[in-house]
């Protein structure tokens, strides 16, 4: 799968933001929420690997953008299946376990 996350380029094209104190100051001022400057400057920075619905939610909200604005998801190409692996139902029958365990009062002792 392919990921392209292109924040910083949608935040300067739409509102001309290059800094994350002035990200942090919109958010602040559109939601009442502060987001941590570490936090903001991870999102413009690098492509995050985890990000929270509700901090999605908040930039969104601040900045008038959707997600698919800032974020492209691609699928990628369908790779060759390996090797099938066994399971119950397609291993050969004499690979498969004792069904009927002996019975212990059949044995001497």
């Amino acid at each position: 799968m392919t990921i392209k996350w292109n924040f910083r380029k949608v935040l300067n094209e739409k509102h001309s933001l290059t800094s994350a104190t002035d990200l942090k100051k919109l958010i602040s001022e559109k939601t009442g929420i502060t987001i941590s400057l570490q936090n903001i400057c991870n999102y413009l920075n690098a492509t995050p690997a985890m990000i929270r619905l509700e901090t999605i939610e908040i930039i969104c909200t601040a900045t008038g953008c959707t997600l698919q604005d800032f974020l492209e998801v691609t699928p990628s190409k369908k790779k060759k299946k390996g090797p099938r692996k066994l399971s119950y139902k397609n291993t050969p029958t004499q690979k498969k376990a004792v069904l009927n365990f002996p019975n212990p009062e059949d044995y001497e002792l």
